[in-house]
């Protein structure tokens, strides 16, 4: 392989080129920011010199937020919609995604953007038993990677090309760089490529030896089990190993016209999640080890090389972005807020509080601002850190009592922050759930042919509202209630709405 200097001496250069960019989306499966380079948790290191490399020549934003899974993730880059509106909230019984929903590349192409796109790589938005035509139907122009959200086998394993699956034999995350370059390769027109490697997502097991840098360690799983850590960094380092390779095979033309956006889906696994994280603070959880992940940005029109964006930044931001990218003016959408002009100005703000959730073990729903964090989890007591003077969030304010600062941190965030004060837009009928958010009248669809229990609570728990939702539509009055954010548990299900 060309050495890495070179893709930064390309990506120098492309700053000012004056053609509509092309758009390469890298995404690591449970990279968090303990592994990472350039990111103070985690004091053993990934050697990642390629993504070092773009760091050095781009924007690196140390505070992107984004959901606890890879399906919720996924979904709200793909729709800029929270999963609170499009119902994917984990990565299994709420992994699919509606039909009805728009993605990025359908918008693209109904705005005669011009672009071609592909998704490469892991969907995991079908749902448990995915359709292999499913990305197609909802607008990706051409697929090819795995259906589900992991392999038992890196070297056996089912490839799934525009709704037809026959099985691999090559080390996925090398054929997964062979589909995006044979892809590019093929286009005549700007482009919008996804690449999502299931690495370092598991089963750990040790990469071909040429791609990382972590010796000739066993193999057989008793010893990845004594020690897993190692095999998760050598999985890092595949990662960052076909990003360069990728990057170096590129007509120096086409990467010198390429902005390359590389994250991570979701925090990094409880195995393997470095101090001071701790294991009940990593994937899955609420906390920062479980959502705060490593996002880079380098190529045509980030002009601020080599620096780091503190402001608050969430996955479904990534949708305007990358539209805005292609030159189509989109600074919202639904829940997006482009974080394009902070590619060449800093000092700039894209939102006041940042949201993530989850639905499981786990569940509930986080915000933060640029200090404080507020978590409602289904389970358990509510939790409020300050991240300034405990970044780790080891201890729960609430028990002991708040100033005033933080009681007014606390009264903005368990009310809903951002979504409160207009961020959220209208919930289709097909959610079940409308007006959302609404001034008081709140109609709630039943579509089972049976009665079900129903109740409503304020994020503090304070129950407002009780009764029986009889198959069809029943319409309950919120107007009396104090704006903020309410749940609605009905049956199995629990969803959000806002009163304005």
């Amino acid at each position: 392989m060309k050495p890495f200097a070179l893709i930064a001496a390309l990506l120098v250069a492309s700053v000012s080129f004056p053609q509509q960019p092309n758009i390469l989306l890298v995404i690591a499966d449970d990279l968090g920011l303990d592994p990472t380079p350039g990111y103070m948790p985690g004091p053993t290191k990934a050697a990642m010199p390629n993504l070092e490399a773009l760091m050095a020549n781009g924007l690196t934003f140390d505070n992107l937020w984004v959901d606890p899974l890879c399906s919720p993730t996924r979904s709200t880059i793909l729709t800029g919609r929270y999963g609170l509106y499009t119902g994917v909230l984990n990565a299994g019984s709420a992994s699919l995604m509606a039909p009805t929903e728009t993605t990025l590349h359908q918008h693209l192409n109904d705005i005669n953007s011009g672009y071609a796109s592909c998704i490469i790589g892991k969907w995991h938005l079908g749902g448990t038993m995915p359709d292999p035509s499913y990305p197609n139907i909802m607008g990706i122009p051409y697929y090819a990677g795995l259906l589900t959200g992991a392999v038992n086998n890196y070297f056996n394993w089912n490839l799934t090309t525009n709704g037809t699956t026959t099985l691999n034999t090559t080390y996925i995350t090398t054929k997964f760089t062979d589909l995006a370059l044979e892809w590019i390769g093929q286009q005549q027109q700007p482009w919008f490529c996804w690449l999502a490697y299931n690495a370092p997502h598991t089963p750990l097991h040790l990469p071909p030896a040429f791609m990382h840098s972590q010796g000739a360690l066993p193999t057989d799983q008793a010893s990845i089990n004594a020690n897993p850590l190692p095999y998760y960094l050598a999985m890092c380092e595949s990662v960052d190993y076909e990003l360069g390779r990728l990057l170096t095979t590129l007509e120096p033309a086409v990467l010198a016209n390429t902005v390359v956006i590389f994250m991570g889906d979701n925090g990094t696994e409880a195995n393997t999640i470095q101090a001071p994280y701790v294991a009940t603070h990593a994937k899955g959880t609420l906390y920062e080890g479980g959502v705060r992940v490593p996002l880079v940005f380098a190529g045509p029109g980030v002009t601020r090389a080599g620096e780091r964006e503190p402001a608050l930044v969430n996955s479904t931001d990534l949708f305007t972005t990358l539209v805005e990218l292609t030159g189509n003016a989109l600074p919202t959408y639904e829940n997006s807020r482009s974080m394009a002009p902070l590619l060449s100005q800093a000092g700039l703000t894209v939102r006041d509080c940042a949201y993530t959730e989850v639905l499981g073990n786990n569940g509930g729903f986080a915000y933060r601002n640029a200090r404080y964090k507020y978590i409602d989890p289904s389970a358990g007591i509510p939790r409020f850190y300050d991240l300034l003077l405990d970044p780790w969030e080891l201890n729960n304010l609430l028990p002991g009592g708040l100033n005033a600062e933080e009681q007014a941190a606390f009264d903005l965030l368990s009310n809903g922050c951002e979504l409160v004060t207009g961020m959220a837009t209208s919930i289709s009928r097909q959610s079940g759930i409308w007006p959302n958010p609404t001034s008081g009248p709140l109609t709630i669809l039943n579509h089972s042919n049976r009665t079900t229990r129903c109740s409503i609570h304020s994020v503090t728990g304070m129950r407002i509202w009780e009764g029986d939702l009889r198959p069809g539509s029943t319409t309950i009055d919120l107007g009396p209630c104090t704006p903020g954010l309410y749940v609605i548990d009905a049956g199995n299900t629990r969803q959000r709405v806002i009163k304005f």
